[in-house]
């Protein structure tokens, strides 16, 4: 059976993890910015929403040590897509619902 494990020296597991943590304070630092300008505030949300997804599943993968773990994680990153998705297409019905009924 082949080895499974994944060797990543923890230099760069820092490195990765230092990149993801200066992203996720840029994006907090936009998104405070653009909370008090926003028509949708719901939108805006569900954009956070996606963003702290793919924060915790970079973070993840950065740590991971064996491929069946990746696995698994990815499977749950997909899950949570999907459930966004099915989020973002309500919002847009909703709006568009609201543009419709405003006519």
């Amino acid at each position: 059976m082949m080895d499974s494990k994944i060797e990543v020296p923890s230099q760069l597991r820092e490195l990765t993890m230092n990149g993801i943590d200066n992203a996720e304070k840029a994006l907090g630092l936009f998104f405070d910015n653009v909370g008090a300008s926003a028509s949708n505030a719901e939108s805006v949300a569900l954009i956070k929403r996606v963003i702290a997804v793919k924060m915790d599943y970079a973070r993840k993968v950065a740590s991971v040590n064996d491929l069946a773990e990746t696995a698994a994680l990815q499977f749950a990153y997909c899950r949570s897509q999907v459930e966004i998705t099915a989020d973002l297409i309500r919002i847009v019905s909703d709006t568009g619902d609201v543009r419709r009924n405003s006519r």
